[in-house]
């Protein structure tokens, strides 16, 4: 029984090394997530096992559980990771282990439990990098986020990005830091500084050919058009975005490109008069339907009511 278990962790172990990654080895997820049955019954044995062995199964499997939205499995792998790192006194993997748990609470509108995960990843890297820092400094950002405390949230969003931007000026964790700024300047209805911040994001992206990344601030400037109520805008934006967040496989940036098209579709074409079955009300349809059935399955409570509240406009113009 020994020796099975044991093959079963190994199998499992080669199958996260061989198959997870990191954003940009998206196209190796599909495979990992076939096999994620299997790999699900090892992970009690590994975080049984060697801490070292463990925390880098974390890191490979980090995107994997981001993109396929297996949030669940991620909080319940690291927040006890977490916990196996601090016991072997490795700070740095406790610390990423914190930042990644206190991510998925985010996703899930959870800001106390957000802002404990940043308390915690900065208290373990007070002596670690300028980077490992001022993604902590990130991370108690978004927990003001979701309180709605913006300008403190902006506040924090800029500390990151300067410390970064000291680091190498157009490096893909500027990009992030560009992102998130620009998202808090969004709900902070500072429209014009969170179009230049999204664009330049997007700029850096596109100069280092990060795919997921494209896909994110595109649809991140197609939500924005949506806000401003620039419905023709909205619209090409959410369809690039889309295709590209298809492409990576990135589950909740398939939904929000699927509603915020769903809803420029909507605002353009109010009635179904006339209506075909291929007409633009009936593409708003699909795409809100599968925007709700991505948000209910993630759990995303908050993009869910928006997702659902939409549906129901366009079921209504439809007639029922």
């Amino acid at each position: 029984m020994t020796q099975t278990g044991d093959a079963l962790t190994n199998r499992a172990y080669a199958l996260a090394m061989q198959y997870g990654g990191q954003s940009k080895d998206y196209e190796k997820f599909p495979t990992l997530d076939a096999e994620w049955d299997f790999v699900s019954a090892a992970l009690p044995r590994l975080l049984a096992g060697d801490s070292v062995r463990l925390q880098t199964v974390c890191d490979q499997l980090t995107f994997f559980f981001e993109f396929t939205g297996r949030w669940d499995d991620r909080l319940w792998l690291f927040e006890q990771a977490e916990t196996r790192a601090l016991a072997a006194d490795d700070k740095e993997k406790a610390g990423w282990r914190a930042y990644n748990a206190g991510y998925t609470y985010f996703l899930r509108n959870q800001p106390a439990e957000v802002l404990s995960c940043a308390a915690r990843a900065a208290e373990y890297w007070q002596n670690s990098t300028p980077s490992n820092k001022a993604a902590a400094i990130e991370l108690r950002g978004n927990g003001l986020r979701l309180q709605k405390d913006y300008p403190a949230a902006i506040a924090a969003y800029r500390e990151a990005l300067e410390i970064e931007r000291s680091i190498s000026p157009e490096s893909d964790n500027v990009g992030i830091e560009l992102n998130w700024l620009a998202g808090a300047e969004h709900l902070n209805e500072d429209y014009p500084a969170a179009e230049r911040d999204y664009r330049e994001a997007l700029r850096i992206a596109k100069i280092n050919k990060n795919n997921e990344h494209i896909a994110n601030y595109t649809g991140n400037l197609a939500a924005l058009a949506l806000d401003r109520e620039q419905w023709a805008e909205a619209e090409p934006l959410a369809r690039e975005a889309l295709a590209l967040a298809e492409k990576v496989g990135r589950q909740e940036l398939i939904a929000g490109d699927c509603h915020v098209l769903a809803k420029a579709l909507l605002k353009q074409n109010p009635t179904a008069v006339g209506a075909t079955h291929a007409s633009p009300l009936q593409e708003a349809l699909s795409l809100s339907r599968r925007a709700v059935e991505i948000y209910t399955r993630l759990r995303q409570q908050n993009n869910l009511l928006e997702a659902q509240e939409t549906l129901k406009e366009i079921e209504n113009s439809l007639g029922g």
